[in-house]
């Protein structure tokens, strides 16, 4: 059998496995909160293996490995930063569990006082950032497949879509958590046993930092990529993770407030640990072939050229299963955020149905990445260097909502609007400037909400109360019911109130 055909037949197997498990959850997904949040009844184990595969997606597989390829252990530092602020949100947002929130947004609204303005900034900025990062990923998933098998890019695409659609529409979140869990077990098996190989073909770490640059084997490539840069990519990821709605979403679904921390904290510590497998992995293809015209693809060549039959198809099978699974945690976002969020704000009302406008939802949304991965490549990169100061923006409202009880909502509009606008600045004059890094400029988004905050009245709202009445409001949608917005927002009898008198 030819490699081509030994990945093909294990991408058919894998489709099947996962179309299979999500059609099983599917006939028990009884109620909204079933779909959205997997009833928030999950275990920490299964949690642990979903929030694992969802963080070594596109970036991690493809990009850092690329940059081991460069730079060594540098390639390292990309799932070190994912892992440390996964760990860190663990350790610091777990206890949000207890208020059975749905999305990042009404944890956010619960620090700002249900303010309009900061919350529906948040809902729009966090739903379209998801719905950039499902196009990330389908698009890299499509160019895994389309390297390895040959078929063209086009239909690469529309597979990938496929795929990610197959594994999450059916049976939402508890479906994709499943499945999940058996992606990482595939991605780590699949990586353990060709990181074993490489080894034991270039003679261990010793034979492997023999073959290649002298300062690769620097802690953390810091002499070959720089300390600077390491340390900012570092910090940078760890502080996206803070304002990630999808690993909020996988807390809010644990059984516990003690469960989701501990399957943060695991999985935070596996991707640690999985950094060292990146590193090892771009050195090995360097090894081989120190002149590959684009780093990126150093994974794709050492599966395509090679390794065995046998472990190709392991190989591919591992990489897509963990690019599918990050697409279908963002696509769950993408779900939850529009039923609880966007809906209402365009209709005034929950929906009737929210079982049905979930799956919808979720079709239209995989119909419009997948167009957009197929026609749009130039405009996804732009989108993809102008979120992350947007989310820099947001994980700042988040720590200092979180740990500041000053912080006011009108700070926070603040953070919210000049972060992004110093940051697009510095992206357009100073392109190659140091101060280029989306930590460094988050800075004025700090100093911005705390002035802000101290020259404006402290909150007269607590956290409990917004979250009991988020509560309530809740309730529209987990009752099934679709009762419209009243003036003002009123649903279920809970008012909302409008940006002007909503305090903290």
């Amino acid at each position: 059998m030819t490699t081509q055909a030994a990945i093909l037949l294990g991408l058919v197997i894998y489709g099947i496995l996962m179309l299979a498990v999500s059609l099983f959850w599917m006939r028990r997904v009884k109620k909204p909160a079933d779909y959205l949040v997997g009833g928030r009844s999950l275990p920490s184990w299964v949690l642990a293996g979903n929030i694992t595969a969802g963080s070594i997606g596109t970036g991690v597989i493809i990009g850092a490995s690329g940059l081991a390829y460069q730079h060594g252990w540098a390639g390292s530092a990309y799932p070190i930063g994912l892992g440390l602020g996964t760990a860190l949100a663990g350790l610091m947002f777990a206890v949000m569990r207890r208020h059975k929130f749905m999305t990042l947004s009404e944890e956010i609204a619960s620090y700002y006082g249900n303010n309009r303005v900061v919350v529906e900034f948040s809902n729009i900025t966090l739903f379209l950032s998801q719905l950039c990062w499902l196009t990330v990923q389908i698009m890299g998933g499509a160019s895994v497949i389309a390297a390895v098998t040959g078929l063209s890019p086009e239909i690469s695409v529309v597979i990938a879509g496929l795929i990610t659609a197959g594994i999450a529409i059916p049976g939402g979140f508890k479906s994709v958590v499943y499945t999940d869990f058996l992606q990482a077990t595939i991605l780590l098996s699949g990586f353990g046993v060709m990181t074993y190989a490489a080894l034991h073909n270039a003679g261990g770490l010793f034979g492997l930092r023999q073959s290649v640059p002298h300062n690769y084997f620097s802690f953390l490539g810091v002499s070959s990529y720089g300390g600077w840069k390491i340390a900012g990519l570092i910090a940078a990821l760890s502080l996206s993770v803070l304002a990630d709605p999808g690993r909020r979403l996988s807390m809010y679904g644990s059984r516990s407030v003690g469960g989701a921390r501990a399957s943060m904290v695991i999985a935070g510590t596996t991707v640690i640990l999985f950094s060292a497998v990146i590193g090892i992995t771009g050195m090995y293809a360097f090894r081989l072939n120190p002149k590959l015209p684009v780093p990126d693809e150093a994974l794709l060549w050492l599966v395509m050229n090679i390794l065995p039959v046998w472990l190709a198809a392991l190989v591919v099978v591992s990489v897509t299963s963990g690019i599918f699974s990050c697409a279908n945690g963002n696509a769950m976002a993408v779900s939850s955020f529009f039923v609880r969020h966007i809906f209402p704000l365009a209709t005034g009302r929950y929906p009737n149905r929210p079982l049905l406008a979930a799956r919808l939802s979720l079709v239209a949304a995989f119909a419009l990445c997948t167009f957009i991965a197929l026609h749009a490549g130039t405009i996804v990169g732009f989108v993809i260097k102008f979120l992350p100061v947007t989310m820099s923006g947001l994980a700042i409202i988040i720590i200092l909502g979180r740990f500041w009880k000053r912080a006011t909502w009108q700070g926070a509009l603040a953070a919210q609007v000049i972060t992004p606008f110093v940051s697009l600045a510095v992206m357009f004059f100073f392109p190659k400037s140091t101060l280029n890094n989306a930590v460094l400029l988050a800075v004025p988004g700090v100093i911005a909400l705390v002035v802000v905050s101290l020259a404006t009245p402290p909150s007269s709202r607590t956290f409990s109360e917004v979250a009991e009445e988020l509560t309530r409001e809740r309730e529209a949608i987990e009752g099934q019911s679709g009762e419209k917005l009243g003036t003002g927002g009123v649903v279920h009898g809970v008012q909302i109130e409008d940006s002007m008198s909503a305090t903290k």
